[in-house]
């Protein structure tokens, strides 16, 4: 049975739902029954929709955004589609609901995805006819089967869009790196580039939609694993909650953290939230800071924070070789009430980063008003365009150019806040929930012509 506000839907596009015959002068609604009716009605009845939430904040940025592309779904109209979400990490059930996301719990032991990636293999060899009928022996299918769901949307690069073998999905891509910077450990030791190409070159032909941050991204994907461009869909990333406060409460005494007092600083500092991998170069904006105090005389710290994995060591033996020990600071995992005061305090987010196309934080800090120094590379420069200075991955000298452009020019310093914000604002949550609602009316269309899975 619909709801009134769908019923009320369909009678709107009652040519759709109950379609007139032409070569009748009676209209045909007035010689079909109250069952009949309803029947055409019900074939556009919401989207049933379930979302997985499979990170915790120790991904950073894949977690923050993962967060928003939630609530950017629960403003999807309920005609047009019912969200429910679904998280395989109990530990961050509570941080989502903080957040404004009620999630329930699917538990996923190590053996079940054993199975899982046995099916998987199974699957791709191309099993006989008999095989492949619906037999619900696969899990996930059998879960989402039970809840009676249309399709999935994965928050990220999931292995678990390669395991349903019943269910259309969107899924997201967050980058190409693996392919694009092939140098770094993190995407091709330990068969993670194995990894990352399995699900993608059998999960995103299969998709209803694939999600990406920006041109650069759907170009990437469509290049790289031939994705019909139609099936692609760019919703620009959000920065994150916690940097989306008004004004007055940012700055109000509540809020308010001493950073330079916190973390014993008797300099000027830049700011670089980022996890402690080898391709977000950390080492490049140390050699900045040093060059930048042997060309100019200028004396700048840095505070970074994020979580180790595996490169933490490395930069503090190149900020001690450097002699920047005394000034930089490595602050871990921040709690989000602080994160905005390190932005807002810092002279610049300096991000060196060779992964993109595009990162949260050169958004985070157009949104709180903190200028940017960003990498200088093809496909990142367009996230910033002239709202952020770039810098030369090759050369830390453009870094400390720059960083002294600022420090000498208020000017520089302000028109470059003015364009941030002009670029923030105009990636609005209506146009990326606009993109979502074009991709599910033509999934909706498609879905009337079959019954249950």
């Amino acid at each position: 049975m619909l709801s009134e506000r769908a019923a009320a839907h369909a009678a709107e596009d009652n040519q759709l739902a109950i379609p007139r015959f032409p070569h009748s002068r009676t209209d045909h609604r007035e010689r079909m029954s109250g069952a009949e009716i309803a029947a055409g009605l019900s074939l556009l009845r919401p989207v049933r929709m379930v979302v997985f939430l499979e990170q915790d904040n120790s991904v950073g940025g894949g977690f923050q955004q993962a967060t928003n592309a939630a609530l950017l779904l629960k403003r999807l109209p309920a005609e047009l589609c019912t969200v429910t979400f679904i998280t395989t990490r109990r530990q961050v059930i509570d941080e989502l609901a903080r957040s404004g996301v009620d999630s329930q719990y699917l538990p996923v032991p190590k053996w079940q995805r054993l199975i899982a990636r046995f099916h998987v293999m199974w699957r791709h060899l191309g099993p006989p006819s008999l095989a492949k009928r619906r037999v619900y022996f696969n899990w996930l299918d059998r879960f989402l089967r039970n809840r009676d769901v249309d399709i999935v949307y994965f928050t990220c690069p999931s292995y678990l869009a390669l395991v349903t073998a019943q269910f259309s999905y969107f899924i997201t891509v967050w980058d190409l790196a693996h392919r694009d910077e092939v140098d770094f450990p993190e995407v091709r030791a330990g068969g993670e580039f194995e990894r990352r190409e399995q699900i993608y070159q059998h999960a995103l032909t299969k998709a209803t939609g694939v999600i990406v941050d920006s041109q650069a991204g759907h170009d990437n994907v469509v290049r790289r694993y031939g994705v019909d461009t139609e099936r692609v869909h760019v919703i620009p990333f959000s920065p994150a909650i916690g940097t989306l406060l008004p004004e007055h409460e940012l700055d109000s005494p509540e809020r308010h953290v001493a950073i330079k007092a916190t973390y014993g600083l008797d300099c000027d500092y830049i700011y670089y939230p980022a996890q402690f991998w080898p391709h977000k170069n950390h080492v490049y904006l140390l050699r900045g800071l040093r060059s930048l105090e042997d060309r100019f005389g200028i004396r700048v710290g840095a505070v970074f924070s994020g979580r180790d994995l595996g490169n933490l060591a490395h930069v503090q033996s190149v900020a001690a070789d450097l002699k920047l020990t005394d000034r930089v600071r490595f602050a871990g995992f921040v709690p989000d009430l602080e994160v905005p005061c390190l932005y807002r305090q810092s002279l610049a987010l300096v991000m060196p980063t060779f992964f993109g196309p595009t990162n949260l934080p050169p958004y985070e800090a157009f949104q709180l008003g903190v200028p940017v120094l960003y990498s200088d590379l093809k496909n990142l420069r367009d996230q910033v365009g002239n709202a952020g200075l770039l810098i030369d991955l090759l050369n830390p000298d453009t870094m400390a150019d720059s960083l002294h452009r600022l420090i000498a020019d208020p000017t520089l310093r302000r028109v470059l806040i003015e364009r941030g914000k002009r670029r923030i604002e105009a990636l609005t949550d209506d146009q990326r929930l606009s993109v979502l609602k074009d991709a599910l009316e033509a999934f909706r269309v498609r879905r009337m012509c079959w019954g249950a899975l």
